[in-house]
């Protein structure tokens, strides 16, 4: 059986994001039924037009707000302006299997993903943009820790001790005065960041790496937030094959004018509630708790497509080399093309960013 979900309903089990039974599915091509909603932009004169019609963009995520801007690509009528009629989401883990065998077009994922996949195959994935250009560094604590000292001697955990979560904690840890190596003890844990919240509740350990979505239960539950910050980290981007990139230039030109558009309609919080309806209208059921989250979610999502500059990436980078992330020597520059983009950024008025690499 594929691993490959596409054009079908699909449950969310680890997630409180549900589709609704057969009436929500992700996936589905939607251009046929574009919403109508006010502020969306009507094609400009000198807008460039995609030479392929359809397109399959691949990702793991099955997230509302990670999905958001690619959902809104369509909705809004953006693809329709650059030519495009189709947009498949297909969601599944094998996405760079998928990039790279030829049946996806476009792959959204971790920026240590795309660059670890092409360094030890050798291949040319190339990053055309950057999806989240912030991360939250969290950590969470059980109830009955009041402060940074309550911490002393206890158990904390970011999942695999080699792990990118646990290397947050210990940063973290430093932050807030405390040694990771001798005022605390390091656990793992299995599981994702649900199973350290759950951790977190049970009492097995006294501190975790969360997100934002788990602050509302924890907080019922009464632990909090101990420390929580954005970082500039260009986490997540998208990424194409060379080979399919020189073929299909105009398309790429076309999907980022399309993409920009979208993470500037969003980042307006005028738009909000529209933002909210187009995914409750594709089937997602969003919890009050999570729609206010908006700022909190909106805050990662670069608006334009790019990052801070250079350093902010080879700063990045170094720290998935120490964790081991990408291989020791990858030479992130040569697995990312931002011609494109940078064509994007102007056509739209946007500041390049980076302004060079």
């Amino acid at each position: 059986m594929s691993k490959f979900r596409s054009n079908g309903p699909i449950r969310l089990g680890r997630r409180d994001v549900l589709m609704r039974g057969g009436a929500g599915v992700l996936g589905t091509l939607i251009a046929a039924s574009t919403f109508d909603i006010a502020g969306a932009q009507t094609p400009s004169a000198d807008a460039v037009m995609a030479n392929l019609r359809a397109i399959k963009l691949g990702t793991e995520n099955p997230n509302y707000a990670t999905q958001w801007t690619f959902r809104l690509v369509q909705a809004l009528g953006y693809l329709e302006e650059v030519g495009m009629d189709e947009l498949e989401v297909v969601l599944s883990e094998e996405y760079v299997p998928g990039l790279i065998g030829g049946s996806l077009d476009i792959a959204h994922g971790d920026v240590s993903t795309f660059l670890s996949a092409a360094v030890q195959s050798g291949l040319p994935v190339k990053m055309i943009s950057i999806h989240r250009d912030s991360e939250w560094w969290i950590m969470g604590v059980a109830p009955g820790i009041e402060t940074v000292d309550d911490l002393r001697g206890k158990s904390i955990t970011g999942g695999n001790l080699a792990g990118r979560n646990t290397y947050i904690m210990r940063e973290v840890l430093k932050k807030m005065g405390l040694n990771p190596d001798t005022d605390v003890q390091m656990v793992p844990s299995s599981g994702g960041s649900d199973s350290r919240l759950g951790a977190l509740l049970a009492g097995q350990v006294q501190g975790a790496s969360l997100f934002p979505r788990h602050e509302a239960p924890l907080v019922a539950a009464g632990g909090k937030f101990i420390f929580q910050e954005l970082q500039k980290l260009p986490q997540e981007g998208f990424a194409v094959m060379g080979d399919w990139l020189e073929d299909n230039a105009d398309t790429v030109r076309a999907w980022l004018r399309a993409d920009l558009k979208a993470r500037q309609w969003l980042h307006d919080p005028a738009n909000k509630e529209q933002a909210y309806q187009v995914m409750v209208d594709l089937g997602y059921e969003i919890p009050d708790s999570f729609r206010a989250l908006y700022e909190v979610e909106v805050s990662q999502l670069s608006k334009d497509a790019g990052f801070e500059n250079a350093q902010s990436m080879d700063d990045f980078v170094a720290e998935l080399i120490q964790t081991e992330d990408v291989p020791a020597g990858t030479q992130w520059r040569d697995h990312f093309d931002l011609t494109y983009l940078w064509e994007a950024q102007d056509a739209l008025g946007i500041a390049r960013r980076p302004a060079a690499i």
